[in-house]
């Protein structure tokens, strides 16, 4: 499902859609991963699975993250093909120094407990 941004409220919903620090991280996480489960996201987040699945759900109606099944598992994965304003936003996020720097003074030492994985490319 591809979002269009073609008004002002749409990049509205984009930022609101953000502006939580759970999917921030969930964000955060799927780019420096490639891929995760819901139990690798609840683990690294130390919130409940519901919460992680809503999050994951809200991400995914949005258009900026998809899955697929392997087993009996979902793998949540960050949708490349994003408008230009979705494309810079999460690079703002992912990329940046300082912002890399914040999320993984908080997430890496669950980070490293995840088991290890090859990085996955889409």
């Amino acid at each position: 499902m591809e979002i269009i941004y073609s008004s002002v409220k749409d990049i509205e919903r984009l930022y609101k859609g953000l502006a939580d620090e759970s999917r921030l991280k969930i964000m955060f996480l799927l780019n420096d991963l490639g891929e995760a489960c819901v139990r690798d996201i609840q683990q690294v987040l130390r919130v409940p699975q519901p919460t992680v699945s809503r999050h994951l759900g809200l991400l995914k109606r949005m258009g900026l993250v998809d899955n697929h099944r392997r087993g009996k598992w979902n793998y949540y994965y960050l949708v490349k093909k994003q408008p230009d304003i979705v494309k810079n936003l999460l690079h703002c996020l992912t990329h940046l120094d300082s912002c890399r720097k914040i999320f993984r003074q908080e997430m890496q030492s669950q980070m490293d407990k995840l088991l290890p994985r090859p990085k996955v490319r889409r």
